[in-house]
């Protein structure tokens, strides 16, 4: 991310003539303008999207391989089995990919906003050095969605295996409770864990201080938030109905294999991943910066140029726990601390031992 400097007077200095303007703005604004990036520099926001999508759909392909290889050699309990370990595997790649991925697209936003270059190998050049990082932002937001549903579904189901019949009135609650207040609350921590990737791209913010500031900065926008996901989710669901035939088609027969059926859903998947995960990126992204500039006048900062970089990195890591960058660091030697904004004491007074006599006897008079 050496070349994705928010700090440096060299980037300040272009970032001031943006593609884009950058002010507050509103809901329809962002979504307007979400879509208009998007069009704008489809292929390039697709073709990064597009590579997870391959992994998806390559990981998924090998998972039906060897569902029929061990069908067919070793029956179907050991198949059902070894797709299973196959497919916990595909899904941490997925993940993986995933988060490179996600990370590229915001970085690719990034340049594009500003009015710079930005490519596919660029994008992925920029992110790709910090994988675990974004995997973990991955993980955290995953997690946080799901653990509250996890700590109340998990005694249920011990209750249900048990068989203990006189507490089932208990796993019942404890399962509705899962069901609505759990996802309810796991939704929402999404919400206010949703800025992540962005944060960490931009500022170079650990994973924790990430997620933190992440919290701080969805403060107030997690309507706009939502409705981006909610777009997203939309498209999503297109695709499903899409899918849907198909499904019905394995339902009514569920003993065999249907190749054709599995194959065309999974390449329905791959289209709806690479062309809709941009959408929800680049539009919270958006939100992203919308708050910097209402919170921070990101905007201003970019406005006055080079010189006013280095305090606003000060007021930024005073206000909000942000890791400052190394490039940042390289760039700036001379940024001022805290204490640099205090004004100098006044030098102090000389005075002889004839003058401290005098002062002694006047102050015993």
């Amino acid at each position: 991310m050496a070349s994705q400097d928010w700090h440096t007077p060299e980037t300040a200095a272009r970032a001031s003539i943006s593609a884009y303007e950058l002010r507050p703005l509103s809901v329809g604004e962002v979504l307007d303008r979400t879509f208009s990036i998007y069009r704008s520099r489809f292929w390039l926001f697709a073709g990064i999207s597009a590579l997870s999508g391959s992994v998806q759909l390559v990981t998924q392909g090998f998972g039906l391989f060897i569902h029929h290889l061990v069908l067919v050699h070793y029956g179907r309990s050991a198949a059902l089995v070894g797709t299973e370990i196959v497919n916990v595997a595909a899904i941490f790649i997925f993940l993986l990919a995933t988060a490179v991925t996600q990370a590229a697209t915001v970085y690719a936003l990034s340049e594009v906003y500003l009015g710079r270059i930005a490519t596919v190998g660029l994008s992925l050049k920029g992110t790709i050095g910090q994988w675990y990082r974004y995997l973990g932002i991955a993980l955290w937001q995953t997690g946080s969605m799901i653990w509250v549903a996890l700590l109340l579904v998990t005694p249920a189901i011990v209750l249900f295996a048990m068989k203990l019949t006189a507490f089932y009135w208990l796993a019942i609650l404890l399962a509705l409770l899962a069901g609505f207040g759990g996802l309810a609350y796991g939704f929402y921590a999404y919400l206010r864990n949703s800025l992540g990737v962005q944060i960490a791209v931009v500022e170079q913010a650990t994973v924790r201080s990430s997620m933190r500031r992440s919290k701080l900065l969805s403060n107030g926008a997690k309507g706009r938030v939502f409705l981006v996901l909610l777009i997203a989710a939309g498209l999503f669901w297109v695709a499903g109905m899409i899918q849907f035939p198909f499904l019905i088609l394995i339902g009514r027969s569920p003993l065999e294999e249907h190749v054709l059926a599995q194959g065309a859903i999974l390449l329905v998947s791959f289209f709806a991943h690479t062309l809709v995960s941009p959408v929800a990126l680049i539009g919270l992204s958006l939100v992203y910066f919308d708050q910097r500039v209402r919170k921070e006048a990101f905007d201003l900062l970019m406005l006055l140029g080079p010189e006013t970089a280095p305090q606003q990195a000060v007021v930024t890591e005073a206000v909000y726990p942000v890791v400052a960058s190394p490039q940042a660091e390289v760039a700036y030697p001379q940024t001022m601390s805290v204490t640099d904004n205090v004004a100098p004491a006044p030098p102090a007074t000389v005075i002889s031992e004839e003058d401290a006599g005098q002062i002694g006897d006047a102050t015993k008079l």
